[in-house]
């Protein structure tokens, strides 16, 4: 599947009117839900997912098979930072949360492709799969190591199969936590319990939203598809001129790729000091 979608940022104090602005655009009010995502780092040599011992296979879905195969074969190629992503409801976002018993959804993005003289779309393979239970199980099997976690505030709006986004973004452990994977040393599990969702702190200081106009094209090899995707992207961009300021996004924003380490050479340290024992 690709995800084909614009992106503009939208000032805090400026969140009212633009909800306003694409609830008559898109004739409903906002869905909006909480998601906790927890990103797990895979390992420094692309492995897959071979081990099957915990996934949720659930017989009667019949499309499990193939998109847990459409992923192990994306990681095989590479390795990346994955995402596990559970719906929070918001009168119950206190109670504790059993992340093995818990329905979860697993998330794969590849590197955006380049964007082609449309430097406005960006445009990426994705893979979900929902319903999922035993995901931190299943990533741990497969040598994927949680890192970190936050929660998304998300407002949804559609128009026919394109989705509008507003979401935000915020801390879940403490700010000194949220460090680059590759410098981090400390490690720490994820939340038995949820902060209240009002004491949570943005990660963006200026408490920004990012909105994200998006569709899918569920297949992989249909270019005349893939256009469509992206004019019909690129026409509500001129619907919208004056409203929303789409910007040109540097596709390494969303890399989400892991250095791989060459078969049979040793890492390097992180850190050389000159002229000490």
């Amino acid at each position: 599947m690709y995800e084909v979608f614009l992106t503009a940022i939208v000032d805090d104090s400026s969140f009212g009117a633009a909800c306003a602005v694409l609830s008559g655009l898109c004739g409903m009010r906002p869905w909006q839900n909480f998601q906790r995502v927890l990103y797990f780092h895979g390992p420094p040599r692309a492995g897959g997912m071979p081990n099957q011992a915990h996934m949720d296979k659930q017989p009667s879905r019949k499309d499990l098979i193939y998109l847990w195969k459409e992923i192990h074969q994306n990681l095989l190629r590479q390795s990346y930072v994955i995402q596990a992503r559970y719906d929070v409801p918001k009168d119950r976002q206190a109670a504790p949360m059993d992340l093995l018993a818990t329905p979860g959804m697993l998330r794969w993005t590849d590197f955006p492709e380049p964007p082609h003289g449309r430097p406005m779309l960006t445009q990426r393979k994705k893979i979900e799969i929902w319903e999922q239970r035993n995901l931190p199980l299943v990533l741990r099997d497969n040598n994927y190591q949680f890192k970190t976690e936050i929660m998304e505030e998300v407002h949804r709006f559609y128009r026919d199969d394109v989705e509008f986004c507003l979401f935000r973004s915020y801390f879940l452990h403490p700010q000194h936590r949220y460090v680059s994977a590759e410098s981090k040393t400390e490690q720490f599990l994820p939340l038995d319990s949820l902060p209240p969702l009002d004491s949570l702190v943005p990660i963006d200081m200026e408490k920004r939203w990012f909105l994200h106009v998006k569709t899918h094209v569920m297949s992989d090899n249909k270019p005349d598809d893939l256009r469509k995707a992206q004019d019909q992207l690129l026409a509500i961009r001129a619907e919208l001129e004056g409203v929303f300021d789409f910007r040109s996004i540097d596709r390494k924003v969303y890399d989400t790729r892991i250095a791989q380490q060459a078969q049979g050479i040793q890492a390097l340290p992180q850190k050389v000091v000159i002229g000490k024992n």
